[in-house]
């Protein structure tokens, strides 16, 4: 079952202190949650003892019923639960005003409205929800309404919709998955953030400070930013933290004394600098490694073919394991000897009813070159027939089955172990690599094996997955030709070292490798 609404309420006084602090709240400010959950923000707004008009809404009915009755014996908020946030008299308000909605913010027509003159909100603040799944007649209105923008997303959308609402000058502060800095598909996103506001600062920390969520893919982030001119927005420098260890740290920002752990990372960015990157995408790196990402005059993808691999459509049955002591090998059978083949067709095995091929499916162990083959796919006609012909299935990039590439897993670990892969079918959740000028195979190997890269790669996307996209955006330099041929030697002696298992030669090697690579790299 899908979770449509994907709420995770704000329980943590350190992060609705610190955003409340930041919108810095005045007498009649008229302020939005458009998320409104469990009312925690509107406790901290009601905190400041100002005299402000709040807009609470929420998708869920059993939310505004609980907003309504937490909130009925407050003598200081003149409190109604309301089908419009239109009210002429809303200028003369003589104490703090609640208005909930039960309502869907990225539709609310009052909302269309409130964009279409310029603004309404001096200030928005909340934790919108992220993950929420869309049914597939929504995204097709959401597409309609939000043109280009990633619509699977929700976090994004809520995120856009707030801004279009605020006055200029206005202020919003949210609590978002950090991905908007750094996935392809948000680059229109962070086109709009960084043209039509001025974010101030961007907060970076693990999921696990907010009770109740815990995400393997990204951290969380706080966003804090005022709606303005594209001008002013292009000249604003945005400053980024990371590495808090704790909630509370983020009250070390602002403090008198602003003196900051040295574990925790800050960056100034300019956003013109920022928009003219690639895909927008803001680089938390070191000047060294801001300069590589940012002036490569080549890509990994200009000169190497990358690409996902096969999908079965049902892995348990069409999947086999050598035996149970691989990895991941506890819902799969055990391929029986006598059907494996060592064909290679994109057709499929002639003359066996049931056969199956070696399969690069998962990471490996070590760098250069895999262990024996552990998984097998089924590869008879027939079946290949079937794969060609079942909607589940993808028969996708089937030009570079069966030829020599270089793998790497789709999902990302600490340091990735690349190996060369010959005459095999690969997963989708691995991502091939396939050098165009195959004498380069090799280096590309190397290349994919060294700390530069693995550094870079984490740079250029920080989130769970390697996907082809992100690796097609790797800086690719190469050195003279008797470099190139020595590294290449290198490269094919540690592929026979890890083949006969001889790691302690293997590491010396590699050392030497290494060593290649952080120097052409920091030419």
């Amino acid at each position: 079952m899908h979770d449509t609404l994907c709420s995770y309420y704000t329980d943590s006084e350190d992060i609705t202190n610190y955003m409340a602090s930041m919108l810095e709240v005045n007498d009649g400010d008229v302020i939005l949650e458009p998320s409104a959950g469990s009312g925690l923000f509107i406790d901290e707004l009601l905190r400041t003892n100002k005299t402000v008009h709040i807009d609470g809404l929420d998708i869920d009915k059993k939310a505004i019923a609980i907003l309504k009755e937490k909130y009925k014996n407050n003598p200081s908020v003149n409190i109604r639960e309301t089908d419009t946030l239109f009210d002429s008299e809303l200028d003369k308000f003589q104490q703090t005003d609640l208005w909930l909605k039960n309502t869907d913010t990225l539709f609310d027509e009052e909302l269309d409205f409130f964009e279409s003159v310029g603004g309404h909100y001096s200030k928005v603040i909340g934790n919108p929800p992220y993950g929420a799944w869309q049914d597939y007649e929504k995204r097709d209105l959401l597409k309609k309404k939000y043109i280009g923008q990633y619509v699977k997303e929700t976090y994004s959308l809520f995120l856009l919709r707030c801004i279009s609402v605020l006055k200029m000058h206005g202020k919003l502060s949210f609590i978002i998955p950090d991905t908007f800095m750094f996935l392809n598909l948000h680059h229109k996103l962070r086109s709009f953030l960084l043209t039509k506001s001025k974010i101030s600062e961007i907060l970076i920390f693990p999921s696990k400070f907010f009770p109740g969520v815990s995400f393997g893919y990204s951290n969380l982030s706080i966003i804090t930013l005022e709606r303005t001119d594209k001008k002013s927005a292009l000249e604003n420098e945005i400053k980024i933290y990371k590495g808090f260890k704790n909630s509370s740290e983020f009250a070390l920002l602002h403090s008198s004394e602003n003196k900051l752990p040295k574990y925790i990372e800050s960056y100034t960015l300019k956003q013109d600098d920022i928009l003219k990157t690639s895909q927008h995408r803001f680089i938390l790196a070191e000047k060294s490694e801001n300069t590589i990402i940012v002036n490569s005059e080549k890509t990994l993808g200009d000169v190497a073919d990358i690409v996902t691999g096969f999908y079965s459509g049902d892995n348990t049955r069409f999947i086999r394991v050598k035996d149970k002591s691989v990895k991941g090998s506890k819902n799969y059978d055990v391929v029986d000897s006598d059907k494996i083949s060592n064909e290679k067709s994109l057709y499929g095995i002639e003359n066996m009813q049931e056969a199956y091929i070696p399969y690069v499916k998962s990471s490996s162990k070590t760098k250069y070159a895999k262990d024996d083959d552990e998984w097998f796919v089924r590869w008879d006609k027939e079946t290949v027939k079937y794969y060609n012909s079942n909607k589940k299935s993808r028969f996708q990039n089937s030009s570079f089955y069966f030829r020599k590439g270089i793998c790497i897993p789709m999902v990302k670990s600490s340091s990735i172990n690349a190996f060369l892969m010959e005459n095999k079918v690969f997963d989708q959740s691995i991502v091939g690599i396939f050098p165009r000028d195959e004498n380069k195979m090799l280096y590309v190997l190397g290349l994919m094996n060294s700390d530069v890269i693995n550094k870079i790669i984490h740079i250029i996307n920080p989130t769970a997955n390697n996907s082809s996209n992100y690796i097609k955006q790797i800086p690719y330099k190469e050195p003279c030709e008797q470099k190139l041929i020595e590294i290449s030697d290198l490269v094919k002696e540690a592929l026979l070292l890890t083949r006969n298992h001889n790691l302690n030669e293997l590491s010396s090697i590699h050392k030497k490798i290494n060593s290649y690579f952080t120097e052409i790299y920091a030419a």
